[in-house]
């Protein structure tokens, strides 16, 4: 057994977190965690890194294993380089080849033969040692992860200070990858990989020789590569054996069994409450009836059936433009000091929904920083239509004051709206009850993503530009997300790394690839 996890019970801001929820790592396990947005779990992997300290209950690992987990807010030292940084992986190999190069170097100053002899053994079982961690291989071994990854993008001797956060994150995770451990604690690993990246990274863990626990919402992702599933739900933890889709067919059929069992039961409740209603005045039927009483007084009475999944119900608000060529685009370089892409020229017309794709680097935040205007181009030109109002949606998590709540958060944009009116709207995207009036900070990453949502549905307009929208969220929110956005109305220009969200969104798709081809 590589963790064990007994009664862990974390109860935040007077939300039930975990109630005496127990689950264990076995070997050979490969573990997809999963439940809705906000159910913990990204807190129960900070728990199991020593982030967060729960309430009570008892974490215990394995203490022969190595654990490693990706830690997307780790303090490294910006100043390295990409490959300087990835070679810390094998840090105490690169120790022991300076101590070996060091005992050569000795040796030749030395007349003493046993003194010679006892270097150059030391010397040998080191070499040895390098041998069999095929340290000599190792360059080529970093160039697979940073090829597989897509991190030779960004240039290897790259300072890690000059990289985004979602390229510092992938940076992270070949380090991480590369180390090796026994067991893996990954949370939303695919948020920042394109398509060609994540199915390099399905293939890689297919081949792994150690265990992982991961937190993920992208159901093909998990079917590919876990043999268990953790579902989170209620405070509890169930545990089902197989994949993503084994892992549903199980969870329908317990459902259905447990309705079946919750209705039976509340058949036979409402058999002994008539019964003892009518029985227990009578001198005849007092002790049967209660005797019935006794019975009932021990039912273990099982909750209700309900879904733990919130649906959005979300309706863009839409302001009509007359034009049918909405945007067009002239030899436009983008960049921040010099360009990064081939000058780019393309024109839309109105209610197109324009996918950008192309892997992390390439420039497709880039072009969308450029045609909102929060960067200038390096040169050529773009132009939208007259009356063009957009709406952006952007990849990172940015809030002007992360203390105030979501209710705050409207309400600072939109004053004149009541309580109870931003209330209703938080609700349609998913935060209701005491999620908003929660502090911005405490909610989970889907949550937020939630919050900026709203922000981005209530805004009137004709252009919806979108950066990974889908990122952090629960599958059952996708699926509403991507039900909206069919019914909008206006034109969409977004940047996804889902292809089924992509195949069934996109009436257009403008590759930085095949530019780069071209």
């Amino acid at each position: 057994m590589l963790l064990n996890v007994e009664n862990l019970s974390l109860t935040y801001d007077k939300k039930v977190i975990f109630n005496k929820a127990s689950f264990r790592v076995l070997n050979g396990e490969k573990i997809g965690v999963v439940g809705s947005n906000g159910v913990g779990k990204t807190t129960l992997i900070n728990i199991l890194c020593g982030k967060v300290i729960p309430d009570s209950g008892q974490i215990t690992f394995d203490k022969q294993i190595r654990v490693g987990y990706l830690d997307q807010y780790l303090n490294i030292d910006s100043s390295l380089s990409i490959i300087d940084y990835l070679k810390q992986a094998f840090l105490s190999l690169y120790n022991k080849e300076k101590e070996m190069n060091q005992l050569l170097i000795d040796v030749k100053n030395l007349k003493d033969q046993n003194e010679i002899n006892k270097k150059l053994n030391r010397a040998n079982l080191i070499r040895e040692e390098l041998e069999f961690n095929d340290f000599y291989a190792l360059d080529s071994n970093i160039a697979r992860f940073t090829s597989g990854l897509g991190i030779n993008n960004y240039g290897i001797t790259t300072p890690i200070c000059k990289l985004s956060g979602g390229q510092k994150v992938k940076v992270i995770l070949a380090k991480l990858l590369l180390e090796r451990p026994d067991l893996l604690i990954l949370d939303e690993p695919t948020n920042f990989l394109d398509t060609i990246h994540v199915d390099w990274l399905v293939k890689y863990l297919k081949e792994y020789k150690g265990n992982f626990l991961i937190v993920s919402h992208n159901q093909e992702f998990l079917n590919n590569v876990v043999n268990c599933i953790i579902e989170l739900e209620f405070g509890k933890t169930t545990k089902y054996k197989g994949n993503y889709d084994e892992y549903l067919r199980k969870k329908e059929a317990y459902n259905e069994f447990y309705e079946k069992q919750y209705k039976a039961q509340q058949r036979e409740i409402k058999t002994l409450e008539t019964y003892i209603a009518k029985n227990k005045v009578r001198a005849s039927t007092a002790k049967s009836a209660k005797s019935r009483e006794k019975v009932l007084e021990k039912m273990e009475i099982l909750n209700k059936p309900h879904s733990d999944d919130i649906h959005l119900n979300l309706y863009f608000n839409y302001a009509p433009i007359a034009s049918h060529k909405l945007l067009v685009v002239d030899n436009l370089e983008i960049g921040y000091d010099k360009s990064l892409l081939p000058a780019i020229s393309f024109e839309i017309s109105s209610g197109t929904h324009l996918a950008l794709t192309g892997f992390n680097g390439i420039g497709k935040t880039t072009l969308i920083k450029t045609l909102i205007k929060e960067l200038p181009p390096i040169s050529g030109s773009f132009k939208f239509t007259d009356n063009v109002i957009i709406s952006y949606y952007e990849q990172e998590h940015n809030f002007e004051d992360w203390n105030i709540t979501p209710l705050e958060e409207i309400q600072r944009i939109y004053p004149k709206m009541t309580n109870g009116e931003i209330r209703s709207v938080l609700a349609r995207c998913g935060l209701r009850d005491s999620l908003a009036l929660q502090p911005i900070k405490t909610l989970s990453g889907g949550e937020q993503s939630k919050l900026k949502l709203c922000k981005v549905m209530m805004k009137k307009s004709n252009v919806l530009i979108l950066d990974e929208p889908t990122n952090h969220m629960d599958v059952t929110a996708q699926r509403d997300l991507l039900n909206s956005l069919k019914k909008y109305q206006g034109t969409i220009i977004f940047v996804s790394h889902d292809r089924n969200f992509i195949d069934e969104l996109a009436t257009k798709v403008f590759s930085f690839e095949d530019l780069l081809l071209s």
